[in-house]
């Protein structure tokens, strides 16, 4: 009866990782531990090679009920078809070996990047200028409808709704204000090889800034699409029109 006694006495004197190792063939198990910090491992490469942010990974736990036959080679993890890389989700871990196996753990990733954020309380139909924005550190898990990390991209559109201060903007936050009405009025400018051609154009719908809006062209009297760059021209390609 002295043998149990003298196996845990061994087992302390080993180093962590080869404490788990020598349990595992002891037991003839695999240990929950080595599981769960090979999805954590798995989990924190692929997050840093995926996002080069600042990453925190959380490791569920298993069921101390399972019992899974000790692997004789190397376990693997993987990312499941469709998984979320941010957020609440599951690593595979599977065992390749003579008796294979496999789990999911769940795992949550938290990315922190920079996004803009609004600088103070803002109220609804706000135009945005750039003294409303500033960047800010936040955590992309719990920015499921997206974000931007440019605020200059921002600028001049119109809020939706009210908005708190240091608040991320989403895209659905905000929208591109028409500079352009049905009917009005523009110039058409077509660019080639450095040389610019102008054209009177009528809108035959209203366009925001960089949208793409139809123009009849007034000479031609031809119907042409072109990206609207300010309340008065629209640029199209080539020299159509």
């Amino acid at each position: 009866m002295r043998y149990p006694l003298l196996l845990m006495s061994t087992l302390l004197l080993l180093p962590a990782s080869l404490q788990v190792v020598a349990a595992e063939k002891a037991s003839g198990f695999q240990s929950h531990e080595s599981i769960l910090a090979l999805a954590r491992r798995f989990m924190e490469d692929y997050s840093r090679s995926l996002n080069g942010e600042a990453t925190e990974i959380q490791v569920g736990r298993l069921d101390p009920r399972l019992r899974l036959h000790n692997c004789d080679r190397e376990l693997e993890a993987f990312l499941p078809n469709g998984g979320r890389t941010t957020g609440n989700t599951t690593v595979g871990v599977r065992c390749p070996g003579s008796k294979p196996w496999s789990l999911y753990v769940p795992v949550t990733v938290n990315v922190f990047k920079n996004v803009v954020v609004t600088s103070g309380a803002l109220p609804r139909n706000t135009i945005l200028n750039r003294s409303h924005l500033k960047m800010a550190k936040r955590n992309l898990a719990k920015l499921p409808q997206g974000y931007f990390v440019n605020p200059d991209r921002l600028v001049g559109m119109k809020l939706k709704r009210n908005l708190s201060a240091g608040l991320p903007l989403t895209p659905t936050m905000v929208k591109a204000q028409m500079v352009i009405k049905r009917g009005q009025r523009v110039m058409l400018v077509s660019r080639s090889k450095g040389v610019s051609v102008r054209m009177q154009g009528q809108a035959l719908a209203n366009g925001a800034m960089g949208e793409l809006v139809r123009v009849k062209n007034l000479s031609s009297k031809r119907i042409v699409e072109g990206r609207v760059t300010n309340d008065e021209e629209v640029l199209i390609g080539g020299y159509g029109g």
